[in-house]
């Protein structure tokens, strides 16, 4: 930890650089890049009301760093931090401007995370950065913020001697919880193949390939023979070589380690069977954690050949009371879902200081059944802005929870609907399908949930799952005739 300075100021301060007049003497301007790098620390990215991260110059940092950030044009920008960190860490005068501009260079570092992982894994799993950035820009550039963004989140855990600040920004930005949960909803996990393999126990295999993806005996014990043997090899080469290091990433295993793990197997061929087996570990983990249910398979779904439960009926009057049972189960699931999702936010929320159960209630009401817009939100709930209402009704959470309640429950009640119009056969087909056709329909009325929610203005509940949340919110409303003015 670096040594607390005297409470001066850096103008006056020999250790802190020069005078403004003496620094326009020896250098009347920085090299560009330089200057460049350094406006990092009086510009902050901010989330705009379009979602974008837009870079915004904070002018009383700005006239505050300039006049002693010249006399340093060597390794100016580790200078300037050091200096930033110490004047903070002292908590004299000038502490909130050094707390503002280091906020100012982290948010650039969460931008570029949020910016690189849309580069690399968006177009496969369909999202953008404009995403992410609602996630984790927070951050207003007030001098003393009324909430804990996640700027000063990152800087009140960080420690010099462990690490530098923009690689502790990025770290923390890549283990973000409503980040990771935002890429699991889109299949993204974010762990390699090594690494699954690794901490994954042949008994825990078992049960995910007898449960989950219905294999067969002969291959479950072929991929339990198989992990054993990685284990063998790889997880004792990875404990003896790290020698304490608990951070080091998982590698591909090498030709050597292959050969070792089968040496009657060709090494290519091995590593796709290794590869296999842990996209469906993955495929599993995908599941439990964000609620999506297919499972991994190695040729695509002929959903052409599927049974649909609706064209399972004799006739066309034990159809029409199939779907008429179908369409009241939905909607029964449904509320159920969506009251339960909210009930959990709402106990959450609870325990806030102050409190924030009722604001998020009255958020919910007023944007899916009145059509307010998020910008008009805030003044009505008592925020600040458009970004502390995204996080506080968190809307793409709350659907994802609600997508994890309904397709079980879904999928129960409308099995035993059908018992009554469907032989024992059918009934047996329809139990190996039904959670795949179910996790369709529900993915459609999530999808069209999500679509009408981005509407800015003029929006009415048309979408099913708005029209079902403003039947269940009132229930929640503390004071249903204010809501309703």
């Amino acid at each position: 930890m670096q040594r607390a300075i005297p409470m001066q100021s850096p103008m006056q301060s020999p250790n802190l650089g020069c005078g403004l007049a003496q620094c326009q003497t020896k250098h009347n301007f920085l090299p560009i890049a330089a200057m460049d790098t350094a406006s990092q620390y009086w510009h902050l990215i901010r989330l705009t009301g379009a979602g974008d991260g837009h870079s915004h110059m904070v002018p009383q940092v700005k006239t505050w760093l300039q006049p002693w950030l010249a006399d340093d044009i060597k390794d100016a920008e580790t200078t300037l931090q050091q200096r930033l960190i110490t004047i903070w860490q002292a908590n004299h005068g000038q502490a909130d401007l050094a707390q503002l501009s280091l906020r100012c260079f982290i948010s650039h570092q969460i931008r570029d995370v949020c910016l690189q992982l849309a580069q690399r894994f968006g177009p496969t799993h369909g999202f953008s950065a404009r995403d992410l950035f609602p996630l984790v820009l927070d951050d207003d550039g007030q001098l003393q913020p009324n909430h804990r963004p996640f700027t000063l989140e990152i800087l009140d855990t960080y420690d010099p001697t462990q690490a530098n600040l923009g690689a502790w920004a990025r770290r923390l930005t890549q283990h973000h919880r409503d980040l990771n949960q935002a890429l699991l909803e889109q299949g993204l996990y974010r762990a390699s193949d090594w690494a699954i393999l690794n901490d994954t126990s042949v008994k825990q295999l078992q049960r995910i390939l007898q449960d989950y993806h219905h294999c067969s005996d002969h291959e479950i014990s072929r991929a339990s023979r198989l992990l054993q043997q990685y284990h063998q090899v790889y997880r004792r080469d990875r404990i003896r070589n790290r020698q304490g290091s608990a951070n080091t990433r998982c590698q591909p295993p090498s030709r050597e380690q292959l050969q070792r793990i089968e040496p009657a197997m060709a090494p290519r061929s091995l590593l796709h069977r290794l590869k296999t087996l842990a996209s469906q570990l993955r495929a599993y983990r995908i599941h439990v954690r964000s609620g999506h249910p297919i499972p991994y398979s190695d040729a695509a779904v002929d959903w052409t050949q599927v049974a649909d439960p609706r064209q399972s009926c004799p006739n066309d009057d034990d159809q029409a009371a199939f779907l008429a049972a179908y369409r009241q189960a939905l909607e029964q699931d449904l509320d159920a879902a969506i009251a339960d999702s909210i009930t959990t936010a709402i106990t959450q929320l609870r325990q806030r200081r102050p409190p924030k159960d009722d604001p998020y209630v009255e958020g919910l009401y007023l944007f899916h059944c009145q059509g307010m817009a998020m910008g008009q939100l805030a003044p009505r709930l008592g925020l600040s802005g458009q970004v502390q209402v995204n996080r506080l009704l968190q809307l793409k959470r709350l659907r994802a929870e609600v997508r994890h309640r309904l397709i079980p429950s879904l999928c129960q009640t409308v099995y035993q609907a059908a018992q009554p119009y469907v032989s024992a056969a059918q009934l047996q087909q329809l139990n190996q399908t039904l959670e795949q056709l179910l996790t369709q329909e529900v993915d459609q009325l999530l999808d069209e949930a999500r679509s009408e929610a981005q509407i800015p203005k003029d929006r009415t509940a048309q979408s099913l799952f708005a029209r079902r949340l403003c039947h269940v919110i009132h229930r929640f409303l503390s004071s249903p005739e204010t809501a309703l003015e």
